[in-house]
């Protein structure tokens, strides 16, 4: 395979994971899965692409995420020192991200595909704008110094249903980016699912997390945390060892509107407990960006096989289908072997029967001796003949082996049409081998049949031929066998016709049967070696006829019918080269990651 140069990696990979999240979205119940992948992009795109292109740590990046009305405009407006973030108690309301800039020269990333399919806007749009965009906003200066002068605060879209193709996508873009996830939750929602489940995802993705409780009343602020992290936070998942801190929790208590919109004075002392925590989770610029990119590293590196949860189904459903190519390839070959090569006789080995016990005969001057024992056998032949035909069934008529072909051909594609049919409600894939069908698949696949029954046919009147000659060869090649043949029944004969008149003499009319009846049974035992050795040779072309059907005809065709949904451009034929792409990419990019951090 290909090694790309890093910055193509980047993009194979953040095109994959994001193609498997589009894949994902299509499907029932799988949206949750998506909203991973969507991180996994965003992980790549935003984090480690800026990385290893060498983009400074600084700014770091702060996400204010959670549910929907659980106050985070207010988190943010406290995290910035002035109401600058839109607050509305509307569900939903916010459905872009805004990036909040310090008042310094801190500018954003500049790599290509940062933040995915989002568009910068600077001019001020109202939070509710439902487009692919995000707000840049510069900040005022202070006369104080600011204690996140190096940081930009997002204000973010409320995870409300992983459902949302626009609202999910936007917060996972901005969450990937983030070196600290500010996770607010209210005293009314705090342990709603789907906000529970992404707290979940970002410890899982190694963010530092501060989790803040808004609403409560100030004296029910103790008991709300301790809830809040016997309810919530005992149950995320365990945390790589020294990788992130432990996740604390900030209260943030219902407060009057003069403390609300006066973070930095009134409501200082509630501004200076959350600035603390997240302060501590950054010890400096360069160890938390290299914290975020390893960290990012990691999820990739170890959720890798999780990532690809989302091909399961259709590997699953992608393997029935080739299992019923394989079943209705059993029944062919089945079909063939009963209807066909049970009842052939291949009646051109008789010919080469006939060849072996004329071998065994006296050629030249000897021929003449031949020609006498000839005529003293015509009475049993003459007699043999009669009661075979007495007592020995006539041949059933065999049907031609192209019938006995096409009709297993009919056999197999009717099983297979009623099996797309029958299941084709249940998955892509079942419906689109059912359309195959009502379309040109059937027609292509006798085409292809076609063709290769040429092929088969060259090749069994090859092999009928190769092995005849071969059985008559073998005997003619071998002079000293031949002529013990010939003088064994030579022998055979004089000794029985010597035996005739010795143990019978003095001549008389019963030498006329028992000469001829023996010397006939002579002849009858050569006709008995050579029918078994040609006996042999008609095992033997069954089986290898048997052996070319599968070789020329079922084979190719069965391999092709399995990989038929996977070619044409169709999904499954993108799903199986992301399936071999992404976890090379994910390697390559981890060993450069892991290199530039020891560098």
């Amino acid at each position: 395979m290909h090694v790309p140069d890093t910055r193509a990696a980047v993009g194979e990979l953040a095109a994959d994971l994001g193609w498997l999240e589009d894949h994902c979205r299509a499907q029932p119940g799988l949206a949750a899965h998506a909203g991973s992948l969507r991180l996994a992009s965003a992980l790549t795109r935003n984090v480690i692409g800026p990385f290893l292109e060498d983009q400074p740590a600084r700014p770091l990046h702060v996400a204010v995420v959670g549910g929907a009305g659980a106050g985070k405009s207010t988190v943010v407006n406290f995290l910035c020192g002035s109401v600058v973030a839109e607050a509305n108690p509307q569900a939903g309301y916010t459905r872009h991200p805004t990036a909040f800039l310090p008042a310094g020269g801190a500018t954003l990333p500049g790599t290509i595909g940062f933040l995915g399919p989002m568009r910068r806007v600077s001019e001020e749009k109202p939070a509710n704008l439902d487009e692919d965009v995000y707000q840049v906003r510069r900040l005022q200066p202070t006369a104080a110094a600011d204690p996140l002068g190096e940081f930009v605060v997002w204000d973010c879209p409320d995870m409300t249903t992983w459902a949302s193709t626009g609202y999910v996508a936007r917060l996972m873009e901005v969450a990937a980016l983030a070196d600290v996830v500010v996770y607010v939750a209210s005293d009314e929602r705090y342990n709603d699912e789907v906000p529970t489940q992404f707290l979940h995802l970002a410890v899982k993705a190694g963010k530092a997390v501060v989790c803040v409780l808004t609403k409560m009343r100030e004296s029910d602020a103790p008991a709300m945390v301790e809830h809040f992290q016997r309810e919530v936070l005992g149950r995320l998942p365990p945390l790589p060892s020294g990788s992130i801190p432990a996740v604390p929790v900030v209260p943030f208590p219902q407060m009057p509107p003069g403390v609300r919109n006066d973070p930095a004075g009134a409501g200082a002392k509630y501004r200076v407990q959350l600035l603390n925590q997240i302060l501590v989770q950054c010890e400096s610029a360069d160890a938390a960006r290299k914290r975020t990119v390893s960290n990012a590293a990691r999820y990739l590196a170890t959720a890798g096989d999780g990532l690809l949860d989302v091909a399961r189904r259709d590997l699953a459903e992608f393997d029935a289908w080739k299992g019923a190519v394989r079943v209705g390839r059993l029944d062919f070959e089945d079909r063939y072997r009963k209807e066909y090569l049970s009842g052939e006789q291949f009646r051109r080995f008789d010919r080469y029967r006939e060849q072996l016990v004329e071998l065994v005969e006296l050629p030249g001057a000897g021929r003449m001796w031949g020609n006498v024992l000839w005529v003293l056998r015509a009475p049993y032949r003459w007699g043999r003949d009669t009661l075979t035909r007495l007592v020995v069934r006539p041949d059933t008529l065999n049907l031609s082996e192209k019938t006995v072909l096409d009709a297993a051909l009919v056999g197999w594609l009717d099983g297979l049409r009623a099996e797309a049919l029958r299941r084709a409600g249940s998955h892509p894939v079942w419906k689109a081998v059912a359309h195959g069908f009502d379309g040109p698949l059937a027609a292509e696949v006798r085409d292809r049949f076609q063709q290769a029954f040429r092929t088969f046919e060259l090749k069994e009147t090859d092999d009928l031929e190769a092995t005849g000659r071969q059985l008559v060869a073998k005997l003619e090649g071998n002079p000293g066998l031949l002529y013990l043949l010939r003088g064994g029944k030579l022998t055979a004969d004089i000794a029985v016709v010597g035996a005739v008149l010795v143990f019978t003499w003095v001549p008389s009319w019963y030498h006329f049967l028992l000469i001829p009846l023996g010397v006939s049974a002579t002849h009858q035992t050569a006709e008995l070696a050579a029918r078994g050795a040609t006996e042999a040779a008609r095992l033997k072309v069954r089986s290898h006829r048997e052996e070319l059907v599968q070789a020329t005809l079922t084979a190719p065709l069965a391999e092709w019918l399995a990989q038929w949904p996977a070619t044409g451009g169709t999904a499954f034929e993108k799903l199986q080269q992301v399936l071999t792409r992404v976890p090379l990419l994910i390697r390559q990019l981890d060993e450069k990651v892991s290199a530039k951090m020891t560098a």
